[in-house]
């Protein structure tokens, strides 16, 4: 039958994803709900399979089951008070575990807390499975009736009882919901990390709503006790709802579990590849025309800066010492040139940017100093934050679009006093994104260029000394990242560039 072919799927798949440590504390918890679920499944079946009273001629109708086979599982050597006590374990298993893995995806928990709050989550589900215990009920009927209450109050008492376990129970599943959609809401911003967990929540999700749906009621006692006559007699389990529903329900769970152990597999891959500083995600990327932009921009800005540099050459004397520096200076411009067209090229070839978990403080710290050559008539003010940011970043397209934006305020300051030429970098977190801000105090842009200046092509200044192709570089980077850029700027007062990219950790210095 289907329901035991998933069953004993899952537990290969388990097991391997055990020995290949394929797994987190969260991962573990979702498995053993997923374990406890299938179980509570073929507890029932098997239950049903045994009470020919009720169920002979109508278990085919709830679980498609054929007669054949139900006479097989009739005389399965476990009795009905052992399946019963199974049904109540790992119908507790299943909230517990289901909770526990919600838990673990939502928070970190610290080490100190963690057993005590395991502790106390199992604590109601170890009580309702002592008292539903059939030998503990009976034992309790025996000690308690006539003496002490009546069969009446006995039955009431646990009537009662069942109603707040109910709601207890019911809880343990709405808080698992609602933690796991706070898990995705809270996530980073990383659209494979995301879909993977949303992935994860609509399984959780589904199994837990064919679980209620199918047993709400557990765990309970399902016997009736007769002192007087000394005789058990086991109750008809009360399955609510069209039967046909019931012969979907283990399709369905099945199905869901399968997606979740899949998502499973790839969140936690995801998860152990970024603690390793090991992961990579590819994303496609328009490669010939963006490269061929990149091409096109990185040639004319570094020819510009040439020609600059020999303009300067003219008018030094020739003995000056500073020749050489200026010497110097173009030879490592010239080493740059060489080195992006050469990586421009790999990249032609792969077509994807390769997004690694990178630390943006190193990031930018390792950028300024290459640029040093290029703003030392320039003021930078950056104080690197006291934490270490990490995004997931393409270590060579990313700081291409910074240095743009860089290279643009630099040009921004050309007619600003010598002194008081001034640029910016800040960053901030805000939830769960890095906002990088880049201001400088220049000529700003005119507020009717302003929605324009991330177009292909677009530039306000004459096309020979500007293609208008860096901005548009720089958007095309950001977004294929995750991010989003935009920029604020007046006329004369300066410019100020903002980068909002996916937070993944952050790690204390």
């Amino acid at each position: 039958m289907f329901i035991f072919l998933v069953l004993i799927l899952f537990i290969a798949i388990s097991v391997f994803f055990f020995f290949q440590r394929k797994y987190t504390k969260a991962t573990l918890f979702m498995l053993l709900m997923g374990f406890s679920y299938l179980v509570v499944v073929s507890c029932i079946i098997i239950y049903m399979s045994k009470d020919a009273y009720y169920y002979y001629y109508s278990l085919e109708d709830y679980f498609g089951i054929q007669q054949g086979l139900q006479n097989r599982l009739m005389f399965l050597p476990v009795s009905r008070e052992n399946l019963i006590r199974l049904l109540n374990l790992f119908s507790m298993t299943f909230l517990y575990a289901g909770l526990c893995s919600a838990i673990y995806f939502a928070f970190n928990v610290q080490l100190k807390r963690r057993f005590a709050l395991l502790a106390a989550l199992a604590v109601p589900g170890i009580l309702q499975v002592i008292v539903y215990d059939p030998a503990f009920y009976t034992s309790m009927y025996y000690k308690l009736y006539p003496d002490y209450v009546s069969s009446q109050a006995f039955i009431s008492a646990y009537g009662a009882l069942h109603r707040v376990t109910f709601i207890v129970n019911t809880l343990y599943i709405v808080a698992g919901a609602v933690l796991l959609v706070y898990a995705l809401v809270n996530a980073p911003k990383v659209r494979q990390i995301r879909s993977n967990i949303l992935m994860i929540v609509i399984s959780y999700i589904s199994v837990q709503i064919t679980y209620y749906y199918m047993n709400y009621w557990a765990p309970d006692v399902l016997i009736k006790v007769s002192k007087a006559a000394h005789f058990i007699r086991y109750q008809p389990i009360n399955l609510v709802g069209n039967p046909s529903i019931y012969v979907l329900l283990p399709y369905i769970s099945g199905l869901c579990l399968l997606v979740s152990l899949y998502s499973i597999y790839k969140y936690t891959r995801i998860q152990n590849s970024i603690k390793n500083q090991e992961s990579v995600i590819s994303e496609n990327i328009d490669s010939a025309l963006f490269t061929s932009r990149v091409f096109s921009h990185y040639i004319k800005n570094e020819l510009l800066g040439i020609m600059a540099q020999t303009e300067l050459l003219e008018d030094m004397c020739e003995s000056s010492p500073e020749v050489v520096e200026e010497i110097q200076v173009i030879e490592q411009r010239c080493r740059r040139v060489y080195d992006r067209l050469d990586a421009v090229h790999q990249k032609t070839l792969k077509s994807k940017i390769e997004l690694k978990p990178v630390v943006l403080n190193e990031l930018l710290d390792k950028l300024l100093k290459d640029m040093r050559s290029e703003y030392k008539q320039v003021q930078i003010e950056y104080e690197p934050p006291n934490r270490q940011l990490v995004i997931m970043a393409d270590p060579y397209y990313f700081p291409q679009a910074i240095e743009n934006i860089i290279s643009n305020a630099v040009e921004a300051l050309e007619f600003v006093p010598e002194k008081s030429r001034r640029i910016t970098i800040e960053s901030a977190v805000k939830n769960k994104w890095v906002e990088l801000v880049i201001t400088d105090n220049g000529t700003g842009i005119a507020e009717e260029n302003l929605n324009n200046i991330f177009q292909p092509f677009y530039s306000s200044k004459p096309t020979a000394t500007n293609w208008g192709m860096g901005l548009s570089i720089c958007h095309t980077i950001v977004t294929a990242h995750g991010g989003k850029i935009n920029a604020e700027s007046k006329l004369g007062e300066g410019s100020a560039f903002h980068i909002v990219m996916p937070l993944l950790s952050i790690v204390k210095t």
